[in-house]
């Protein structure tokens, strides 16, 4: 009990390497912890404690969920916790998984276990995470590395190559202190300088270049209130204080309104609103980007869209749905849930994998709604035609925790693998301007009305990882969990 204790408590330091608590190298530390306890143990009690440290490593990073179930889905307080508790219930089982495989298979060999094993077997464990049951890749290691040399990677690999670098790095500086062969610790020192000071080479590359001059852009944070966004009697109110604050940005190239700003169909406000706001953006030469739903009439179905005002009825149609929020999944059996949510618009529909790029200040723009933009794959559709990114969320349901963050992060990793501006615009924070680095050129504090004005610079030209550098990685995984299993250990553990 003990020993599960310690890895319970090695599992939750993980989440402080991640916003908001922005200490990196908690990653490693906590790693390295969790690799010590594991040692010695037989494969059965190397999973119990495994799942100990998952248990702490998504308890603490997760813990939100309740929050948003609760406070804005209005379920009771045992029911928002249960489904917060089954959900890392289910999240643990992959670091069981793991220390399952490493203590069966990896025991004796430390260099194979430390070196080759571990690193691929927990990347290749965020791969899995990142699909199966609509994907969870949230609290992926590389998105702790955004502000180390590790994260010069990403525009080569993405954040799975990351990953795989902050594993390698807890198993290599494991290996140091318990290795015994001279020769594979000093293979152990040069992957981690091949690591740390290729990453510090890296950064001084530019993968992009300029496609044109600098765009005067402001974001609208309405900081609307979740609780009366969706009444009928608070629509024109909402209506109001963005048409307000679109009309103080006048000199703007491009102003962008937040996810769902306008909380109704796109057909109720066609022909009042639309044309209103279409007049203002023609009268001063500016583009109106704006998150709304939207009905098509021929088919009934309804999606979470994205609309650029002045231009033709083209939509981004939000394509990966959140469950529980925007889908239901596992139907008939969530119905029981549904019955105790009161969540608006919680039946929306996916849109398809391949959409026209909408337009935005004379270039074209890849979209992403809410939390789209937290898996890999949102970095390569678009590219390399888009120009910029444009994220649009409502981080509303995540009250004051440390979700929006958390998030923002994970954005940040989106325009870095990429090579692109990201603009992200928010109901209530974080709204930012993220360059092509990773880096926040500006940002707006958390539950303020603001409009937060900046440039991006739109940019040509592709990324590694744009070419092909995000499948090479799941190539590379494979290879070395093949080669690893080729030199486990042969005697029955």
């Amino acid at each position: 009990m003990r020993t599960r204790f310690f890895a319970l408590l090695s599992g939750a330091l993980l989440p402080l390497a991640f916003a908001p608590y922005d200490l990196p190298a908690m990653a490693i530390i906590s790693l390295v912890l969790f690799l010590l306890i594991l040692n010695k143990l037989k494969p059965a009690e190397a999973a119990t404690v495994g799942y100990a440290f998952g248990l702490g490593y998504f308890g603490h990073g997760v813990y939100w969920v309740y929050f948003s179930i609760h406070h804005f889905g209005h379920a009771p307080l045992w029911l928002a916790v249960i489904i917060m508790l089954g959900m890392v219930a289910i999240l643990a089982l992959y670091m069981a998984l793991l220390a399952y495989v490493l203590n069966r298979f990896f025991q004796n060999n430390l260099a194979v276990r430390y070196l080759l094993a571990f690193p691929s077997i927990w990347a290749g464990l965020e791969a899995l995470r990142a699909v199966l049951f609509t994907g969870f890749p949230w609290l992926s290691l590389g998105f702790s590395q955004l502000d180390t040399w590790l994260s010069s990677w990403a525009p080569m690999f993405g954040v799975l190559g990351v990953s795989w670098l902050v594993a390698l790095t807890s198993g290599g500086i494991l290996y140091l202190i318990r290795g015994e062969k001279m020769a594979c610790k000093l293979v152990a020192m040069g992957l981690l300088l091949a690591s740390w000071l290729g990453g510090l080479l890296l950064h001084q590359i530019k993968w992009v270049e300029p496609a044109g001059k600098a765009v005067n852009v402001a974001l609208l944070q309405g900081n609307v209130p979740q609780e009366i966004k969706w009444l009928r009697s608070f629509r024109q109110i909402n209506l109001n204080i963005y048409m307000q604050m679109t009309k103080q940005q006048r000199d703007a190239d491009l102003i962008v309104w937040p996810e769902t700003a306008i909380p109704a169909f796109y057909h109720t406000v066609k022909n009042a609103f639309i044309p209103a706001l279409k007049r203002e953006a023609e009268d001063f030469q500016s583009d109106i980007v704006l998150g709304l739903p939207v009905m098509p009439e021929q088919t009934g179905d309804y999606y979470n869209g994205l609309y650029s005002v002045r231009h033709a009825e083209d939509f981004y149609l939000k394509r990966h749905l959140v469950p529980l929020g925007e889908y239901m999944p596992l139907k008939p059996l969530s119905t029981f849930i549904l019955s105790f949510l009161s969540i608006p618009m919680s039946d929306f529909s996916s849109g398809g994998s391949e959409q026209a790029l909408l337009q935005g200040a004379g270039y074209p723009f890849a979209s992403s709604i809410c939390y789209e933009d937290v898996f890999q794959q949102t970095s390569i559709d678009g590219l390399p035609e888009a120009a910029y990114l444009v994220n649009v969320s409502n981080d509303t349901w995540f009250g004051d925790t440390i979700a929006p963050y958390q998030h923002l992060q994970m954005a940040r990793m989106r325009a870095l693998e990429s090579g692109r501006y990201l603009l992200r615009s928010t109901n209530t924070g974080l709204t930012a301007i993220v360059n092509q680095y990773g880096e926040i050129t500006r940002q707006a504090p958390m539950f303020k009305r603001v409009a937060l004005r900046g440039e991006l610079i739109p940019l040509k030209g592709v990324t590694p990882f744009v070419q092909g550098g995000w499948w090479f990685i799941y190539v590379l995984i494979a290879l070395v969990v093949v080669f690893g299993f080729l030199k486990r250990d042969r005697k029955e553990q």
